[in-house]
């Protein structure tokens, strides 16, 4: 059986690898429209988020305002059912009636009256369904419109609340009764209280307020109608009272949850998946909700997010083709210039590229022209100096004939002076002979240490022979340090610097010493006498090379070819040091690193 090939997919380093493949204009529309893709897409989802969380927002703040409206409502009934029980509760004639006996035959005119004045109560009081006034034994009235179980006095002995209420002495109380006992019935908002005597405070009576449930409901529909959720009411145990979400198990439990960590703050609470803002009513203890699932607040928000997204698209799709247009240019404009840059490889310096579109390649091209114009100088310099090097190679080798013949020459006199016993003579045409041969030379540009001392005192003998007596020099090079290579003519313009400059001058005897040592890797020479001395403007005009007398010819600048030289090649720190000695004269000392040097064995 044969094994399949499968493909594998194109990793990221081979996609690279294509993109930059490309030729400029499509890597140009590639790049362009992916980032401009994907800042629109980042755009979009980022006005989704922001338009979002401002949604959801105000969602809850609109939420909470409607829930403190409603609390402040609910506080208002009961503030005021309060306030009517206690103006009911010191009224004469429901005094005198719950006192009388029923036999007397006052007793209907007292109901009359007190009747009368309940019913005036509550027909300013759309909330209020139901107020019963009873005797202790079952005697009474009951004015408003409510279910006969609600005013039933038989009915209330047989519930928890009527004995709480003679257990509060007289004290509020409000509950949500269920009215057990009572088959088909429908739960009512109950305030009661204990009537007692105005004077020995005896329990005389018992006040019952039902409260209108069509009064709740009908503010439960209208905050509904807002549009920014369901609201709903729940009792202090936390069992729905008003507006309960019916058929929805789910969302019934988180609410029963999240109903128990409500406080007086409006909150908002996100559980699965739903918004749940709530409070509580201090007075009843009512917890106050709005819920609403996420998605349905943020259902406007398609519509927004359709709009954004098509004219984010026509944007992309206007700059792009924009984009496309300036990106042909640019190539085209690059294309050209390859052209000429090809034809400028077949050594056509001529040319000159013009571009008239964009700045960037107006100057570009121009810094081109420039660079070629440069190219075509430098070619006939090259060649030129080409020319200019076969001249002199021929000169050279001219001139390397011209030595010779002057060696001979010297050659042929020093043995005529040996003949005639001239021998003085002979050694000094012997000695400029050799520093003839060392000036020459080969070419070399550094040579060893013993060959400076051997050219110099080849130039200290014929010095001899001039000043005679007037001139002594002492050379201490130990032997171990004629290894190291130095520079060419690095001692030599020194000593004939002070011989010219520092002891020529003086009718006494003048000395010259030449020196060397190494101490811590550091080559130190020098060169001292006891001449004349040198001054500070002296020295930084010998150091700069400032040495021009008044017919503008420049002497002394053997000093500072030596100083230049030193400082290319070793360093600032290698430089001239002059200083002028205690007893008289100068000292120059060059330091130059071993390690800067090369060995005779290597």
């Amino acid at each position: 059986m044969k094994r399949r090939n499968i493909k594998k997919p194109p990793t990221l380093a081979a996609l690279k690898k294509w993109i930059l493949g490309q030729r400029f204009y499509p890597l140009l529309m590639i790049i362009f429209n992916s980032i401009f893709f994907c800042a629109v897409l980042i755009m979009v989802l980022m006005s989704v988020v922001i338009t979002g969380r401002i949604t959801i927002h105000n969602r809850d703040s609109y939420a909470s305002r409607f829930l403190q409206d409603m609390r402040q409502n609910i506080t208002f009934v009961t503030t005021n059912v309060e306030a009517y029980s206690r103006f009911i509760l010191s009224e004469e004639s429901i005094q005198s009636m719950l006192l009388e006996d029923t036999a007397s035959p006052t007793y209907k005119t007292l109901v009359r009256d007190a009747r009368k004045e309940v019913t005036r109560l509550l027909m300013e009081q759309d909330y209020i369904e139901s107020l019963s006034i009873y005797s202790l034994d079952g005697n009474g009235f009951t004015a408003g419109d409510g279910p006969s179980y609600s005013v039933d006095f038989s009915v209330w002995k047989e519930q928890d609340w009527y004995q709480e209420a003679f257990d509060k002495k007289g004290n509020y109380l409000w509950v949500h009764s269920s009215f057990d006992g009572i088959d088909e019935w429908e739960d009512r908002v109950v305030f009661t209280r204990v009537i007692n005597k105005t004077d020995t405070m005896d329990r005389i009576g018992i006040m019952v307020c039902i409260l209108n449930n069509q009064y709740f409901t009908n503010i439960i529909s209208d905050l509904n109608s807002t549009g920014i959720g369901s609201f709903l009411i729940y009792g202090e145990d936390g069992v729905p009272l008003f507006g309960a979400p019916a058929g929805n198990e789910n969302l019934q439990k988180r609410l029963k949850t999240s109903v128990a960590s409500l406080g007086d703050q409006a909150t908002t609470l996100f559980s699965g998946g739903y918004l749940i803002t709530g409070c509580q009513e201090s007075h009843l203890g009512w917890k106050l909700i709005c819920v609403e699932h996420v998605w349905t607040v943020l259902e406007n928000q398609k519509t927004i997010f359709l709009v954004i997204l098509m004219v984010s698209f026509l944007v992309m799709a206007a700059a792009s083709q924009i984009y496309r247009k300036l990106a042909h240019v640019v190539s085209q404009e690059l294309q050209n210039l390859t052209k000429v840059m090809e034809r400028a490889e077949n050594q056509d310096f001529q040319e000159e590229i013009q571009i008239e579109k964009v700045w960037e390649f107006i100057q570009l091209g121009d810094s081109y022209n420039r660079l070629i114009n440069r190219i075509h100088m430098l070619v006939n310099e090259v060649m030129q100096q080409k020319l200019y090097a076969k001249q002199a190679q021929l000169e050279s080798l001219q001139a390397q004939i011209n030595p010779h013949f002057l060696y001979n020459t010297l050659d042929c006199i020093s043995w005529k002076a040996m003949a005639n016993s001239q021998m003085e003579i002979a050694e000094m045409i012997q000695c400029l002979s050799k520093m003839f041969r060392f000036s020459l030379g080969s070419g070399e540009k550094e040579i060893a240490l013993a060959e400076e001392i051997e050219n110099i005192k080849n130039y200290l003998f014929l010095q001899k022979k001039r000043f005679k007596d007037n001139l002594v020099y002492l050379i201490d090079v130990p032997q171990e340090l004629s290894k190291y290579h130095i520079m060419k003519f690095l001692l030599q313009p020194l000593v004939e610097n002070s011989i010219l400059h520092g002891l020529q001058p003086k009718t006494e005897k003048g000395y010259l010493g030449i020196s060397a040592q190494v101490e811590e890797g550091i080559l130190t020479l020098c060169v001292w006498d006891n001449g004349t001395g040198i001054n500070e403007e002296q020295m930084e005009q010998l150091l700069r090379g400032n040495t021009y007398d008044n017919s503008r010819k420049r002497h002394r600048h053997g000093v500072y070819n030596v100083n230049e030289r030193l400082r290319m090649r070793y360093g600032e720190d290698s430089a001239l040091h002059f200083e002028n000695r205690k007893k008289g004269g100068t000292r120059v000392t060059i330091r130059i690193k071993t390690e800067s040097l090369q060995e005779l064995s290597k």
